[in-house]
């Protein structure tokens, strides 16, 4: 078990969680919740790496805790350890059906649930590890195209539930090619990391992403940022690059509330490629925001 990485307990008895925090504290970061409403809002803010779940509360026990965890995109992959008293079967089958990675049983035999627990941490660890390789862009470790589209699609349903704004943002490095020409490839290459790290380092909001899409084009997407949080953040960014280096970059940025009719994914993304076609067109090193939607 590693302090960076997450478990989210859930029971309604305080003395479960009383003795399952004190089992774990100082080896991970804790957090408790004592209802199926209240662990599947602190799902959403935390994103754990392991849940135990007690099976019997009042309101949502935990077999529909975890098939809400399950339905939303953003907490389907959290593994889920099942806390119960009921020495059952039938009971655990029914969890196991439903997505349940493990089970402990009350009253709690610690070595074990310990055992369990960290067994299930080192799983993650390692399945974080191959998607991270899945998902990031071999030369500049942003996501990539692969990771961009599954954030979206998750972030877009959030947008819809939440009824907020989600913003895209496609920038660009100007005269990429006549530097790669002149400089060679692995200048070229160099350049790219660098830009990747300043695009970094700008949009560092939990819920910013970063990404690359080839070449160099970069998409950055930004939930519950409408025009006026996001428009000044990407001129900030094209300005400080062009203060602080030899090169410059142009963007476009567009925005939408999901839940609106005819608001689509696809066409926000062309909103944004095509205010980045005009920023081209306009001299270069400079935003254009795209005011039609």
């Amino acid at each position: 078990m590693e302090n960076n990485q997450r478990i989210l307990i859930v029971d309604d008895e305080i003395i479960n969680l009383k003795v399952l925090s004190e089992l774990f504290r100082d080896k991970v970061q804790l957090t408790l919740a004592k209802s199926g409403h209240q662990a599947l809002r602190k799902a959403e803010e935390v994103r754990p790496d392991l849940i135990l779940l007690d099976i019997r509360m009042p309101g949502l026990n935990g077999f529909e805790t975890l098939d809400r965890l399950r339905q939303n995109p953003s907490t389907a992959h959290i593994p889920v350890i099942f806390i119960s008293g009921l020495d059952d079967d039938d009971h655990e089958e029914k969890g196991l059906k439903l997505g349940a990675a493990d089970y402990i049983f009350k009253p709690f035999k610690l070595g074990i649930v310990q055992a369990r627990v960290r067994t299930h941490l080192q799983l993650a660890q390692q399945t974080k590890m191959l998607e991270r390789l899945a998902n990031s862009d071999a030369l500049t470790s942003l996501a990539n195209r692969r990771q961009y589209n599954k954030t979206l699609y998750q972030e877009w349903h959030q947008a819809i539930e939440e009824s907020a704004p989600i913003t895209i943002a496609i920038f660009d490095i100007d005269n990429f090619k006549q530097f790669n020409d002149r400089h060679g490839h692995d200048t070229g290459d160099q350049l790219l990391q660098k830009v990747s790290d300043l695009l970094r380092d700008h949009f560092s909001h939990p819920r910013h992403l970063v990404a690359r899409f080839g070449g160099e084009e970069f998409v950055v997407l930004m939930p519950k940022f409408g025009r006026e949080d996001a428009f000044p953040l990407i001129q900030q960014c094209i300005e400080k690059i062009s203060q602080n280096s030899d090169i410059t970059l142009s963007a476009g940025g567009a925005s939408c509330h999901p839940a609106e009719q005819g608001c689509s994914r696809s066409k926000l993304f062309s909103l944004a490629d095509k205010a980045l076609y005009i920023a081209k067109n306009q001299g270069k090193n400079c935003a254009v925001w795209s005011e039609r939607y």
